[in-house]
């Protein structure tokens, strides 16, 4: 995005009074094949593609508002960053040049599922015993689990679940991710230092989703990003121009009625957006129409 455009873009956000504003960051200064790298969620064949998932998204959501007051009650915000005076976040990442926003987006969500089953935010005595697991590991290691993917080529949450539940991950200092495509070189003993899945959900309904984010924590999910993302700085963000660029994989830390509005972690590092997190509004770019998480855990590795 040239200065020019990004001019035009704050300025069309300004008059219409949008709900986000746009900044000039890193991102911006690549070129647009240079940026697309950095998304990497790639719809399987046979599955719905990215605009139709969006439609659909939208749709069932408008359907779904004049059912909303009959929902079981649930809290109208959630931050799992500050729950109950916790976090159980792990910091913002950067998958860097690298198509591997899948690995990022299920590993954050397992980082904070296995802390909130373990009772063990960071910060806390228990919690230093834990340790994030390797995202290095969950794309590079996965060979066999969906088709054959590379930084360039990017994957599917559904095959990282099924890889965390059938081998499980150990920390991610066992096998340090790099942003480019690795040989697969987990440290000697990562067989006994594994966290592994038991069982996790695949979630297709926007009440369910709330409830789990509200009850039991975290969620994966997948969205369209148009141009006008990679700019994004605060507030909530609404499609606003720009073309398609691919789809992206990131974890839905909570929400906010309020707002009407999904908080997510991006894995573009800390000085995009938000600290590294954004709002993105309910219905928007397909970002309800499917999310998944952990329910249950087969073992947590303690150091």
């Amino acid at each position: 995005m040239t200065p020019l455009e990004l001019s035009q873009l704050q300025n069309h956000l300004h008059q219409t009074r949008a709900t986000w504003s746009a900044q000039h960051n890193f991102l911006l200064e690549l070129a647009p094949d240079v940026r697309r790298v950095r998304l990497g969620a790639l719809p399987p064949e046979g599955l719905q593609g990215l605009a139709d998932r969006e439609k659909a998204a939208a749709a069932a959501f408008a359907a779904a508002a004049p059912l909303a007051a009959a929902a079981p009650a649930l809290p109208t915000a959630v931050d799992w960053r500050h729950h109950a005076g916790h976090n159980y976040v792990s910091a913002v990442k950067d998958q860097g040049q690298c198509g591997s926003c899948v690995a990022f987006g299920t590993s954050a969500a397992i980082d904070a599922r296995m802390r909130i089953v373990d009772a063990a935010p960071i910060g806390t005595p228990k919690g230093h015993t834990l340790q994030d697991v390797s995202e290095a590991q969950l794309f590079f290691c996965s060979a066999g689990y969906g088709p054959n993917h590379t930084c360039e080529t990017g994957w599917w949450p559904a095959y990282a679940y099924e890889y965390a539940e059938k081998v499980g991950l150990a920390p991610e200092a066992c096998f340090p991710y790099m942003a480019h495509d690795q040989p697969c070189n987990l440290c000697q003993n990562w067989k006994n230092e594994l966290t592994v899945v038991k069982s996790n959900v695949d979630l297709k309904a926007v009440p369910a989703m709330k409830a789990f984010l509200a009850n039991n924590g975290p969620l994966s999910t997948c969205m369209s990003v148009y141009s006008d993302f990679f700019a994004y700085h605060t507030g909530v963000y609404r499609h606003t121009s720009g073309q398609l660029e691919g789809g992206h994989c990131i974890c839905c830390i909570g929400y906010s009625d309020t707002l009407h509005a999904w908080l997510c972690k991006n894995s573009w590092g800390p000085t995009w957006g938000m600290g590294g997190y954004f709002w993105i509004g309910y219905g928007q770019c397909g970002i309800d129409h499917e999310m998944w998480g952990v329910e249950s855990f087969t073992k947590i590795y303690h150091t």
